[in-house]
């Protein structure tokens, strides 16, 4: 069942591009998909009581158009399924509400449902079954995300490290469960990529999420390039907690960027 909610993005979202920030996004995207399962399992907060948590698992971005930008009516549209096993898939699109035909960006992503006192994954579709209820008759999501290169894969164990950048979680990063809000591993990526944001325009970000970090770890966020044709540039990312011996893994990502004509900026 698709569930739609209007949206306009507003300047205290907007960066200095006029463009939406990449984590003001995602976190619309994510209080959508909250809403639209508000009716039959409870809100976030409800779900928490029950004793039950989502953990995203992958994530995958892409801009067709553009990111939306200050002040600009938009509809959010989402839907979801039970994929295989523990698995559940959702996925987004966002259009100009002046003309649904015009798609900006769409996503998708994976969750697995979590028993917070067992601290184990359970099946979405028997503990939340008014969730799933919906779904029967839907078209089908597809299961398959964008491969993400390891940096000891073969593709890139040659390949140098082209920036490392550090990222003290901030209290104000964490979500209600107390971990990083994976909207903030995305900024991190951003912030990372050695390009300058007002002469390249994001076209895909994608993500696994291995572990969760709190308040008073580090991250670190090393790049390395991918490779890419006709003034693309794509670079691949290792995030992993800072001070842990062996660092360890929180999660990999992909990005693909694009050359702009002119400059961005207000």
């Amino acid at each position: 069942m698709v569930y739609r909610r209007r949206m306009i993005v507003m300047p205290s979202e907007t960066a200095c591009t006029n463009e939406i920030k990449i984590h003001a996004l995602l976190n619309r995207l994510q209080d959508t998909a909250g809403l639209a399962v508000a009716d039959t399992e409870g809100a976030p907060v409800e779900l928490m009581r029950r004793g039950y948590g989502w953990v995203l698992l992958k994530y995958g971005l892409e801009v067709l158009t553009r990111l939306p930008g200050m002040d600009e009516p938009l509809v959010i549209e989402t839907r979801h399924t039970a994929g295989d096993g523990f698995h559940t898939l959702r996925v987004f699109r966002v259009f100009r509400e002046a003309d649904e035909a015009e798609t900006l960006v769409v996503a998708k992503t994976s969750w697995v449902l979590i028993d917070l006192a067992a601290g184990r994954p359970v099946r979405a579709t028997q503990r939340l079954p008014g969730v799933f209820s919906r779904v029967d008759g839907d078209d089908p999501i597809d299961e398959e995300f964008a491969e993400i290169p390891r940096f000891s894969g073969a593709r890139l164990k040659d390949e140098p490290v082209l920036t490392e950048a550090v990222f003290p979680v901030r209290f104000h990063d964490l979500d209600a469960n107390g971990h990083v809000n994976n909207a903030v591993y995305f900024e991190w990526a951003w912030e990372a990529t050695p390009l300058d944001p007002l002469g390249w325009s994001v076209r895909e970000m994608h993500a696994e999420f291995r572990v969760s970090v709190k308040l008073g770890e580090t991250a670190l966020v090393r790049v390395k390039t991918l490779p890419a044709e006709g003034g693309i540039r794509s670079f691949a990312y290792d995030i992993v907690e800072k001070n842990g011996d062996p660092a360890r893994p929180l999660a990999r990502f992909s990005s693909v960027w694009a050359p702009l004509s002119e400059p961005k900026g207000p």
